[in-house]
């Protein structure tokens, strides 16, 4: 079929309008959403390999966005997890187990950090301080079969809250960092005692008691916090065996790991004996 050319010309000329008209309309829409998405989005790209850097080099942990929910920090958390340490963990540890730390982060239960095999000491143990090295008297208690506890154990944490600017810490930090996990003494093992939350704990430092206390501070009782760490590491799919460690929180209060001969108290389950070297371990930051 034969067409006037005109014809032709005036139509294409119409189509060419018409569809660069809903061109610039599609790619001012797409400007505005990537504009928006740039605004509201929170920038997680990257963030699983620098909080790594940082476990790895025992330097400051990057900052991670306030506005990330709690399921994106754990996710961050986990690749860190896996990234550094593989499957090499020995158990697990909850954070922000009293209610006063609780209100202070907005939340209404404990959160949770993982253990690898490489932080696990014995008692009577000497390690450099670090920055950030905080040192918490807790409880714990080894896994058994169907996820009941087998057994308990006296515990010191040194987790290492090496962040930038304590003030501006937020609660996708503190998943994201995997709560700090760093390294942990395990002391005497005992029998399971239903009244554990009534035993007394104290620290004492070169023969000075620095704080005195009792197991309730964890969550009431540690056995409830077990309970929930139970829950919380089947809902976040990590994986656990009977063997495994799980660390009910800070007893009494953190205190900065400076040098000395330290002692933890745990009432019935006896006391737990190490040592701060003054040799502060503090490798350069990388540069940007």
């Amino acid at each position: 079929m034969v067409r006037c050319r005109c014809t032709a010309d005036r139509g294409n000329n119409q189509l060419k309008s018409t569809l660069r008209s809903a061109w610039l309309s599609l790619a001012l829409l797409t400007a505005a959403n990537a504009s928006f998405v740039s605004a509201e989005a929170p920038a997680t790209e990257g963030l699983d390999d620098a909080i790594a850097n940082a476990v790895m080099l025992d330097i400051t942990f990057p900052d991670v966005p306030d506005d990330i929910d709690a399921n994106a920090a754990y996710a961050i958390q986990a690749s860190v997890v896996d990234g550094v340490f593989g499957k090499k963990i020995v158990g697990y540890k909850a954070g922000l187990t009293s209610s006063a730390v609780q209100r202070q982060f907005g939340v209404t239960q404990p959160v949770l950090g993982v253990l690898p095999d490489v932080a696990r000491l014995g008692p009577k143990v000497s390690l450099p301080h670090v920055p950030g090295l905080k040192i918490e008297v807790e409880i714990g208690f080894l896994v058994g079969i169907d996820d009941e506890p087998a057994a308990m154990l006296a515990v010191i944490e040194l987790p290492r809250l090496a962040y930038a600017d304590m003030k501006k810490v937020s609660l996708a930090d503190i998943i994201a960092t995997n709560v700090s996990a760093y390294r942990f003494i395990t002391g005497p093992t005992g029998m399971l005692d239903p009244d554990v939350r009534k035993y007394p704990v104290s620290l004492d430092r070169d023969g000075t008691e620095l704080f005195s206390s009792f197991a309730s501070d964890a969550d009431g009782d540690p056995y409830n916090v077990y309970g929930w760490m139970i829950t919380r590491i089947r809902q976040l799919g990590y994986w656990l065996k009977p063997g495994m460690i799980l660390i009910t929180g800070s007893l009494g209060r953190a205190v900065d790991a400076e040098p000395g001969n330290y002692v933890a108290h745990y009432g019935k389950l006896g006391k737990l004996e190490f040592k701060i070297t003054g040799d502060v371990h503090a490798p350069p930051e990388p540069k940007p």
